[in-house]
C-alpha cells in the first residue's frame, strides 16, 4: 500500500504545501472561457460515479491512494483516484454526460495534466522507470467507460511536471516574500490619525480580541463613530499575529464598499509599495467589458484564450495593492482577458477582499468555498449588518411562476413539452386542493412528490437535450430562464426545515407563484460563519441586541458590545411631533402638518434637509403641498424616483454637496437612508415622516405568527424592530462628525411611547 509514502525531505523551509488539483489549475490550464450552460453531473453523482467504477476492478486494485512529495522546499500531495497494481497504471477518473468525444481539449489536457502529476510523484516514491497512466471517462447514463492509456517513462515525466512544479515554486516564493515583509509592515502600522479617538479605540480593541480568541463580536456603533475604520484596522494587526490569514469586508452596498476602500486606501498610504493586498469583488454583470456577447472564446476577446493570457495578467494584478472594479478593468483591457474572471483568480492571493454579503453566505459562495478548500481563517467583518436578515431570508428562498412555465412551453422542443405539461397538470392538481381566494397568501403544508419528481424530470429531460445539442437556440429563449429557476428551487427545497413556509400567490392568474419561503435565515447563516475563525457584526442599529443574534445564527458566546458615542446630544436636536399621526388612516390630515413643521424649521434654519417617507405614494402625496408651501423661500426641491440609476443616485447625493438649500425627498429604507456620509454643512437636518414599520400584508403577517410562535415576540421581530432600525440609520445621516451640529424631527406621536423610546440612540436627547 502506497498511502502516506514521501520522498525525503528537504532541510530548506517549507514553502507551501499545494495539492495537485491546484497545482494543475495553476500551471496547466488553457485555452478560452467558455461560460455558456454545460450541464455536468453533481458532486454526488461524481462520488458515485467513482465507486461504480472502482467496484469493477480486480483484487490488485488501490483505490484513494495518497501521494506527497517535495519539489526543492514546497509539498505536492494528492489523492490518486485508482492504482493497478499488477499492472502498474494510474488511473484518474472523470464523470460525465452526453458524447464523449465533446469533452473539450482543453478539458482533456487538464485531466492529462493531473494523472501525469500522479504518475511523476509515483516515480519518485517508488522508483518506477515507467507507470501506465489512464483517463477513464465514466458516463453517468450508460455506465460505459471511455479509457485513454498510455505508457510514460519516469524521465518524460519529470521533465513535464517540474516545469509546472518550478511555475508554482516561484510563484510561492514571491508570495511568501510578500508576507514576510507584510509581517514587518504591520508591525510598524500606524493608526491613520493621530489617535483612535474613545469610541474608536473601544470598538477596535474588541475587534482584535474576536480575532485573538476566535469569537463573534455583535457591536453597535452610532453612526458616524468610524466603524469601517475602527474595523478595518485591527483586523489587519491580526493577520498573521493571530490564526487570522484572510479579512472579508462584506457589504449589501455599493457605498459600503466604497466607504471600505477608502479606508483601506487610508490605512495603506503607501499604496503603490505596501505589501497589504486589497481586491475588490464585482458581479459579473457589472464589471463586463463586453455585454451584449456571450461569455466565450468565439464571441468574446476577453474570453478568448483566457488562461493562456491568465499568468502574465495574473504576474502584472498581483503587482498592485489595490484591485479595485476600475484596476481589473484596465488591467482587462491590457491583457484582453476578462476582468470578473480574473478578480475570481486573485481571490487566492488577497489578503482583504471586500466583496458583497452574497460572496460568503450564498448557497454556492465565491469565497466560502475557498475558504473551505485552502483552508483559509478568514475574519469577517460584516458591515451593516441590520441588512443580512432581509438578504438572509432573499438568499434562501426561491420560487416558481407558473406564467413563466406556460411561456416556456411555447418555447419548448417537443422532445421536453411533455414533461412541462406534466408540472402544468401537477401543479393544477395543488391549485384545486386550496381554498379558492384571490390575491391572498396561501400556505401548503408540503409539496407533493409527486410535483417536485416532475421538476426532476423536466430539468433532466432538458440536460439530456444539451448534452446532445450544446448549440441548442432553446438556450436563448425564456425556456432556459426558467430551468434555472428550476434548478434553485430544487436547491432551496432541500433545505426546507421549520424556519421556512411554503405558500401560494396569486391564485386564479395564471400567473400563480409557489415559494419556499425562508423566515428564519438564523441556521443557515450560522452554518457559513462557523467556516470562520472570527468575525465582526457591526451596525448603528443592532438594538435590541437578541433580536440580531437570535435571526442572524450568531454563537450563544458572542460578544455583545454598545460603542459608546462620540457625539454630545447638544449636536442633534430631536424634535417629536406629539400631535402628528402619520398611520396610514392618517396619512391624508397629516400632510399639512408635516409641510407646516418642515416650513417653520427651514425658516428657523437654514441648510439642506432630507425628509423620508413610508412609500413612494406617500412622498408624492406630500411633494405637492410641500411645493406649495415653499415657493416664497430659496429652497430646492429634488426627489427619490423609483427607478434611479447609480449615476442617477449619485448626482441626488451630490446635489448636497454643491448647493446650501436642498431639501430632498426620499423613501425610508431605500438609498439614501443609510450608506451615504453628507458631513459638516451637506446635510443640517433630517424629517422622519413614518415609523418605518413594514408593509402590513399577507407574508409579514404570516411571518409575524411563526415568530409569535418561536419566540413570542411575533410584532416586534416582524414589524417594530426592523421599523425603528431604518428610523435610526436615517436619522445618522444628520451628525457625521464632532463638529457637526443639526437636527432631526421624528413626525409621529408614537416616537413619545416608552417602548419605542428605549430603542432610539442613548446619546440622543
Amino acid at each position: 500500500m502506497l498511502a502516506g509514502n514521501k520522498i525525503a525531505v528537504s532541510t530548506a523551509p517549507l514553502l507551501k504545501s499545494v495539492s495537485v488539483k491546484a497545482l494543475a489549475e495553476f500551471a496547466a490550464k488553457s485555452g478560452s472561457l467558455d461560460r455558456k450552460f454545460t450541464p455536468g453531473p453533481t458532486a454526488l453523482e461524481g462520488i458515485e460515479g467513482h465507486q461504480r467504477v472502482t467496484a469493477r476492478r480486480s483484487e490488485h486494485y488501490q483505490s484513494e491512494i495518497s501521494l506527497s512529495i517535495h519539489y526543492r522546499n514546497l509539498l505536492i500531495r494528492g489523492r490518486a483516484d485508482g492504482y493497478q497494481t499488477d499492472t502498474n497504471c494510474i488511473e484518474e477518473i472523470k464523470t460525465f454526460y452526453g458524447d464523449v468525444e465533446k469533452i473539450p481539449t482543453n478539458h482533456r489536457l487538464l485531466h492529462w495534466a493531473q494523472v501525469k502529476l500522479y504518475g511523476w510523484m509515483l516515480c519518485e516514491l517508488e522508483g518506477h522507470k515507467e507507470v501506465r497512466l489512464a483517463l477513464v471517462y465514466f458516463h453517468l447514463g450508460d455506465g460505459k467507460e471511455h479509457r485513454l492509456e498510455q505508457q510514460f517513462s519516469a524521465e518524460e515525466l519529470k521533465d513535464y511536471c517540474e516545469t509546472f512544479a518550478e511555475k508554482y515554486y516561484l510563484w510561492q516564493r514571491r508570495i511568501n516574500t510578500r508576507l514576510t515583509h507584510l509581517t514587518e509592515w504591520i508591525d510598524d502600522l500606524p493608526f491613520p490619525y493621530t489617535e483612535l479617538h474613545p469610541s474608536q479605540r473601544q470598538m477596535a480593541e474588541a475587534v482584535y480580541k474576536a480575532a485573538a480568541t476566535g469569537r463573534v463580536l455583535l457591536a453597535e456603533a452610532p453612526t458616524g463613530t468610524g466603524k469601517t475604520l475602527a474595523g478595518l484596522f485591527p483586523a489587519i494587526k491580526a493577520l498573521h499575529k493571530t490564526p487570522v490569514n484572510k479579512i472579508f469586508y462584506l457589504t449589501a452596498k455599493t457605498t459600503g464598499k466604497q466607504l471600505a476602500l477608502e479606508n483601506l486606501q487610508l490605512i495603506a498610504t503607501d499604496s503603490t509599495t505596501t505589501p497589504l493586498r486589497v481586491l475588490e469583488l464585482t458581479a459579473q454583470e457589472k464589471s463586463c467589458l463586453e455585454p451584449d456577447k456571450r461569455c466565450s472564446g468565439d464571441s468574446c476577446i476577453f474570453a478568448l484564450d483566457f488562461y493562456d493570457k491568465l499568468a502574465d495578467a495574473r504576474q502584472a494584478a498581483y503587482d498592485i495593492p489595490m484591485l479595485t472594479k476600475t484596476t481589473l478593468a484596465t488591467i482587462a483591457r491590457q491583457y484582453q482577458i476578462c476582468p470578473f474572471y480574473l478578480s475570481v483568480e486573485m481571490s487566492r492571493w488577497a489578503d482583504v477582499i471586500v466583496a458583497d454579503y452574497n460572496y460568503y453566505f450564498d448557497g454556492s459562495a465565491l469565497l466560502l468555498g475557498l475558504t473551505k478548500e485552502f483552508n483559509w481563517h478568514p475574519y469577517l467583518l460584516v458591515d451593516e449588518s441590520h441588512n443580512l436578515l432581509d438578504r438572509g431570508r432573499s438568499m434562501y428562498s426561491a420560487s416558481l411562476n407558473r406564467g413563466l412555465l406556460l411561456a416556456a412551453k411555447q418555447h419548448a422542443p417537443h422532445t421536453i413539452k411533455k414533461s412541462l405539461t406534466r408540472i402544468n397538470k401537477l401543479w393544477l392538481a395543488i391549485l384545486k386542493e386550496l381554498k379558492p381566494v384571490v390575491d391572498k397568501l396561501t400556505i401548503l403544508e408540503n409539496i407533493p412528490d409527486t410535483f417536485m419528481l416532475s421538476l426532476i424530470e423536466f430539468a433532466n429531460h432538458y440536460i439530456e437535450l444539451l448534452q446532445k445539442q450544446p448549440d441548442h437556440p432553446v438556450q436563448h429563449t425564456i425556456m432556459q430562464e426558467f430551468f434555472f429557476e428550476i434548478l434553485n428551487f430544487q436547491s432551496i427545497a432541500e433545505l426546507v426545515d421549520d424556519d421556512f413556509c411554503i405558500d401560494m400567490q396569486n391564485l386564479n392568474t395564471k400567473s400563480e407563484v409557489l415559494t419556499l419561503r425562508n423566515i428564519i435565515p438564523a441556521k443557515l447563516l450560522g452554518e457559513r460563519l462557523a467556516v470562520a475563525h472570527s468575525a465582526c457584526f457591526f451596525s448603528a442599529t443592532l438594538r435590541p441586541a437578541y433580536f440580531y443574534q437570535t435571526l442572524l445564527g450568531l454563537p450563544d458566546n458572542t460578544i455583545h458590545i454598545d460603542v459608546a458615542s462620540p457625539f454630545a446630544a447638544t449636536q442633534l436636536n430631536v424634535n417629536i411631533a406629539h400631535n402628528l399621526s402619520t398611520r396610514y388612516r392618517d396619512r391624508a390630515t397629516s400632510i399639512e402638518p408635516i409641510c407646516t413643521i418642515v416650513k417653520q424649521q427651514l425658516l428657523a434654519e437654514s441648510g439642506n434637509a432630507l425628509i423620508f417617507f413610508s412609500s413612494y405614494e406617500f412622498l408624492q402625496q406630500v411633494q405637492q403641498q410641500l411645493i406649495s408651501s415653499l415657493k416664497e423661500l430659496d429652497i430646492r426641491i429634488i426627489v427619490q424616483s423609483k427607478k434611479m440609476s447609480e449615476e442617477d443616485r449619485h448626482v441626488f447625493i451630490q446635489q448636497f454637496t454643491l448647493h446650501k438649500n436642498i431639501l430632498g425627498l426620499a423613501v425610508l429604507g431605500g438609498a439614501f437612508s443609510e450608506g451615504i456620509d453628507l458631513p459638516g454643512d451637506a446635510l443640517k437636518g433630517a424629517f422622519i415622516a413614518t415609523l418605518g414599520l413594514p408593509q402590513i400584508n399577507d407574508v409579514n403577517e404570516y411571518m409575524k405568527l411563526r415568530l409569535q410562535k418561536k419566540f413570542q415576540q411575533g410584532y416586534n421581530f416582524t414589524y417594530l424592530y426592523p421599523g425603528i432600525q431604518k428610523v435610526v440609520q436615517a436619522a445618522g445621516r444628520v451628525i457625521r462628525k464632532t463638529s457637526d451640529k443639526g437636527y432631526v424631527w421624528l413626525l409621529d406621536d408614537r416616537f413619545s411611547q416608552p417602548e419605542i423610546a428605549n430603542l432610539l440612540p442613548q446619546w440622543w436627547k
